[in-house]
């Protein structure tokens, strides 16, 4: 018989707590988005996996369907699955919130028809204001790097059942 040590099982249970909070918001409030929606209506099908610390992982195939320059992933793909991770970190810690503001830094090309992970986190906050970090790795090399500021929405500016 195994043992699980007690930690072990309450950070279990955390993951699964904040994994459920994310997963709430997301299909309460975001159901449509173009990054994360459902495939059959034409998003990009991310799916994004919890952390115990709050952060998001999510690996994408990068289609070339996706592509500007030959072979190469659109930038404005590459920010929108940046994007989509950061509102997601989020969503972890239970905050929706908008994008106030976007820098992405392009370090290397995305090649498509080669999956990429992107991860995030929420590094700060200061009252509604919510700074966050995000990275695109692609065969181990990080291609690109994100960092937002996002503000919180108001509960009171929710649809009926948000957050």
């Amino acid at each position: 018989m195994i043992v699980i040590p007690d930690s072990l099982m309450a950070m279990d249970t955390a993951i699964v707590a904040i994994e459920e909070t994310r997963r709430s918001l997301q299909s309460r409030l975001h159901r449509h988005c173009h990054a994360c929606g459902a495939p059959a209506a034409g998003s990009l099908g991310l799916r994004f996996s919890t952390g115990a610390d709050g952060s998001v992982i999510a690996d994408w195939p990068c289609p070339a369907s996706c592509q500007s320059y030959d072979g190469i992933l659109h930038g404005g793909v590459i920010a929108t699955l940046l994007d989509s991770a950061m509102v997601h970190a989020l969503f972890a810690c239970g905050i929706v919130a908008h994008t106030a503001e976007l820098r992405v830094r392009y370090r290397h090309p995305v090649r498509v028809g080669h999956s990429v992970r992107v991860t995030a986190c929420r590094e700060s906050h200061t009252g509604p204001l919510h700074l966050t970090s995000a990275t695109l790795i692609q065969d181990g090399v990080p291609c690109a790097t994100a960092r937002a500021k996002f503000m919180a929405v108001p509960s009171s500016a929710l649809p009926e059942g948000g957050s």
